[in-house]
């Protein structure tokens, strides 16, 4: 680092929603030395740093860097700062120092400091404190002063590491394989690149980074090995606006002597082709596009003990061969030919051999994927990683075959471990259900005798024990039928790597229902097969990263998981899919992001109406709501304010299509439901009624008052225009479109029914429950208002008797017909594994448990715990892990009807805890009545109640 002192720590006040006032807090100008920061302490903002720590003072934990644990290779140049306190004080003030290595921090050789700064905020804080640089190390620490003045000792240190910032700190070039072809001649799919480069090192090594990229994909080793845990990359993007790339750490990895970097390639999303006998997802409706040939850009950087620094870097002096990966299909499979280990990436020797041949220089242009000019951003997501190995429940001979079954659905890469004669190829076909002969059914996943299959093959090079892998694709399946063995498999000789986004669990929760408890993991596997690098609809048929089955599930989402760090790359996908200017439907967003197909704006009728795939309010709005909703659940406000210009020119674009069709919006309705009866423009309008709700509270929260009245104005004028055209009444009262659970439910969600009428309308939602023998009937954009609604109500009973109802259509249903995760509707159809229907978990925690997050509150500053004792639950049990710290709630109801609640509440925290209908007996923990409700401050506290 370069410069010492004190830097400032300004807060700018900036008016929030309902008159609140909100900070952005911004860490002041590059450090520089002697400075001191005499106006801000005038001011009063920073306090002089010379307090004692005294005993009993919180102090500050689990401190993160743009929401990872000590990163490396990002190349955000305000990184976001976060820590937890733990004690039961609030802090009042921070200290923030940072030094150039841990062991600077230790020996107090301290770069830089905040001073002390009088806040209690303790997440999301910019950190502008240096002009940082590519390839800097910063580490960092923190003490805090509670409400009582007491400091505590500095917090255990924490650590970043800058990546290549901006395509000039790259010296290495995109490279490909001049003799690459897709296909041949005669039809057959060409060999899929490889690429490496041997070196020298002769001296002990300091540190060594590879900082790497391909496309469609890349998988690189250092002598042989993985460069690291990351899999499936690069993470997903409109290539032409920027590809992602990883930093890895690889000091490890070299030897004394030659070592060689290899890099294997795969088509990904990057290269769609119908190639013979193999899937290929799509139909009429899609246009598709092979985007390039499969490239590379790779630069290894080795800094030596003695400072000395080496720098490996693509270009046409690396080798390149057509490798054993023979076929590579992001949707239909992977092929691998273990005979063809000459062009292997592994040795220097390998290199050395006559399949090899120079690279080339990929010829970019203004208007090729990557353009000339497209920048390299560090992925800031949290990488895609094995998860666990699962070995099969069972196996069976069926005909010639052999099927295994892993015992649940799932996603990942069939791993293949066997000794077989040279030449024996191993056939392995997913599937995620059984025909009643015991032979796989592949219909769910797309794959037919028409369609062709989905597989994965692998050719034997007969060499005592062989492992393999597939590198470049994934697929969800529970059952695997496995052709070519001549002899039964083991339960290892064939098992399952289990491969997702590797983003922390954030809750937990468990019950006295086996039904709950397996509707329960049941969702989180769903979701768990489809959280890639993008959230998919499903890891089979399509993959698509549908922006609608985001935002529909984006409260079991941000419950089940921490997202902090892998959302805001979503957003940024719908922002860079954007229709331009000068393009077809400039401003729209279309229902998947990236754009990797382009699906033609073609009407078709369907039960609900005449609907088109291409645009959807309820799809394209989440380019507003899932910002506005990582604010209030993480208090992110960078999210909203990078991409505001996109949601004002996606509103734009809604209000010239709006007009276009005079009023009637084209779109989807409530799709996947199984009641087709409700209007489908009152699905769509009250989707662009929230739009435009939370765009006028967005705009407040970034002080644009005139565009939070402008879209205020448009939200109201869109509620006046729902109410005329949905809002009904008959002899027993007031009711919403067609009378069924989405049109009450949507109605009620959004704020649009008058105070005067909610009971009403909430009567004739629990009224169509009941009229449908207490059935979910609703599809994917109704489901969570359905949940919130009703949960709103009150009618928490209501909830727990559809959720637990074995018929269909029903999550109890699919629990009882043996579906280990959800399918693409409530009655067992289409996909078998998708996370769209989700929301369920989401109630567990928040209904159930009754961790809720107070209205009016940002990062579950204050929550409330509300459980709902319904049915024959005995317990229930719940954590959250808030950006305050982690939540828990359990209870447990003995036979006489008495009820111990236990709710433990994170440091900086109050909760009201709310127990209707019931006498409190005795509470142990400090905690104050107001009416039914008591407030509580950090700690645990156990309430004894008697339902009354």
């Amino acid at each position: 680092m370069s410069g010492r002192g004190t830097w400032n720590s300004g807060v700018v006040g900036i008016a929030g929603a309902a008159g609140s006032e909100h900070h952005v807090r911004s860490l002041g100008p590059a450090l520089v030395a002697g400075i001191a920061s005499v106006s801000l302490l005038g001011a009063g903002l920073i306090a002089p740093s010379n307090a004692q720590a005294t005993g009993g003072a919180p102090r500050a934990t689990a401190l993160r860097t743009d929401h990872l644990i000590d990163p490396i290779g990002i190349d955000d140049k305000a990184p976001l700062l976060s820590w937890q306190t733990i004690g039961t004080s609030r802090q009042s003030a921070y200290e923030i120092r940072v030094a150039d290595s841990v062991g600077d921090l230790r020996r107090g050789r301290i770069e830089g400091t905040t001073g002390r700064v009088v806040s209690g905020e303790h997440d999301n804080i910019a950190f502008t404190g240096l002009d940082l640089e590519s390839r800097q190390t910063v580490a960092w620490q923190v003490r805090i002063w509670d409400d009582q003045g007491r400091i505590s000792a500095w917090s255990r240190p924490a650590t970043w590491e800058m990546g290549l910032i901006g395509n000039d700190a790259w010296t290495a070039r995109w490279i490909e394989n001049p003799h690459y072809d897709y296909t041949q001649p005669d039809g057959t799919e060409t060999p899929l690149p490889v690429f490496g480069t041997s070196f020298h090192v002769d001296k002990p090594v300091a540190r060594a980074r590879l900082y790497i990229t391909g496309l469609g994909m890349y998988a690189a080793t250092v002598n042989g090995k993985p460069a690291g845990e990351a899999v499936l990359e690069p993470g997903q993007t409109t290539y032409a606006d920027e590809v992602g790339y990883r930093t890895y750490d690889v000091t490890s990895s070299l030897e004394r002597g030659a070592n060689v970097v290899g890099v294997e390639t795969g088509s990904g999303t990057y290269q769609r082709v119908k190639t013979p006998g193999h899937y290929f997802f799509g139909g009429g409706l899609e246009k598709y596009t092979v985007y390039g040939e499969p490239k590379v850009i790779a630069q290894l950087e080795i800094t030596y003990a003695d400072g000395r620094r080496q720098v490996v870097a693509s270009d046409g002096s690396w080798k390149t061969a057509l490798g054993p990966t023979t076929y590579s299909s992001w949707w239909s499979g992977e092929e691998y030919d273990a005979r063809r280990a000459a062009t292997d990436p592994s040795s220097a020797a390998r290199l050395a051999g006559h399949d090899w041949t120079n690279a080339a220089p990929a010829p970019l242009s203004g208007t090729t994927t990557p353009r000339t000019d497209t920048p390299l951003v560090a992925n800031p997501r949290p990488p895609v990683t094995v998860a666990e190995r699962v070995r099969p429940k069972a196996i069976s001979k069926v005909g010639d075959s052999w099927v295994l079954d892993f015992g649940a659905n799932r996603s990942g890469w069939p791993d293949v471990s066997l000794e077989v004669p040279a030449g024996t190829t191993v056939t392995m076909t997913p599937a995620e259900q059984l025909n009643p002969d015991g032979t796989i059914n592949t219909a769910s996943t797309g794959a037919s005798a028409t369609k062709g299959a989905i597989a994965y093959k692998y050719t034997a090079a007969g060499h005592r024990r062989e492992t393999w892998h597939p590198q470049f694709t994934y697929s969800g399946f529970r059952y695997l039928r496995v052709d070519g063995l001549a002899q039964r498999p083991s339960r290892d000789t064939v098992t399952m790597l289990v491969v997702h986004a590797a983003n922390p669990r954030a809750s937990s929760f468990s019950s006295s229902s086996h039904v709950l408890n397996d509707i329960h993991a049941m969702t989180v596997r769903s979701t768990e097969s489809n959280m890639m690098s993008v959230l998919t609809d499903c890891p089979d048929r399509e993959k698509g990263p549908y922006t609608g089955d985001n935002l529909h599930n984006i409260d079991a989402l941000l419950t089940q998981f921490d997202m902090s760090a892998y959302e805001p790359q979503l957003v940024r996908n719908m922002a860079t899919a954007q229709r331009k200017a000068g393009d077809e439907s400039p401003g729209l967003i279309a229902n998947i992001a990236p754009e990797f197909h382009r699906v033609a704006p073609v009407k078709l009728n369907y039960p609900q109406g005449v609907i088109e795939f291409l645009d959807e309010v309820n799809w394209g709005g989440a380019i507003i709501r899932i910002p506005w909703k990582l604010y209030t659940t993480y208090g992110d406000t960078r999210t909203m304010s990078r991409y505001y210009d996109n949601m004002v020119k996606w509103l734009d674009y809604e209000a010239a299509n709006r007009a276009e069709n005079n009023g009637d919006i084209p779109g989807l309705g409530d799709w996947s439901a199984s009641d087709n009866t409700t209007p489908m423009q009152l699905a769509i309008y009250a989707g662009y009624y929230t739009a435009a709700d939370e765009m006028s509270k967005i705009a407040g929260v970034l002080g644009k008052q005139a565009d939070q009245a402008k879209y205020r104005a448009l939200a109201d004028e869109l509620a006046q225009t729902f109410n005329a055209r949905f809002r009904h009444t008959d002899v027993t009262g007031v009711y919403y479109g067609s009378d069924s659970e989405a049109s009450n439910a949507m109605a009620l969600d959004a704020g649009l029914v008058a105070d005067a009428d909610r009971e009403a309308v909430t009567a004739r939602l629990v009224a169509a429950v009941r009229r449908s023998g207490n059935h979910i009937t609703t599809g994917s954009v109704a489901l969570g208002p359905l949940f919130r609604a009703l949960q709103t109500a009150g009618r928490d009973d209501v909830v727990y008797d559809m959720v637990t109802n074995k018929t269909a259509p029903g999550y109890g249903y699919l629990v009882a017909t043996g579906h280990t995760t959800l399918s693409e509707d409530f009655s067992g159809g289409g996909s078998q594994n998708h996370h769209f229907l989700g929301q369920v978990d989401s109630w567990f925690v928040s209904g159930l448990a009754g961790i809720q997050q107070a209205a009016g509150s940002i990062g579950y500053r204050k929550l409330v715990i509300k459980p709902a004792f319904v049915g024959d639950l005995t317990d229930a049990r719940g954590t959250y892990e808030t950006p305050q710290g982690r939540v828990a709630s359990s209870w447990h109801k003995s036979r006489s009807g008495h009820i111990t609640l236990r709710v433990d509440v994170p440091s900086g925290t109050t909760a009201s805890v709310e127990l209707p209908r019931a006498a409190v007996t005795h509470v142990t923990g400090d905690a104050q009545r107001a009416g039914t409700a008591y407030t509580v401050g950090a700690g645990s506290h156990v309430f004894d109640v008697l339902l009354r």
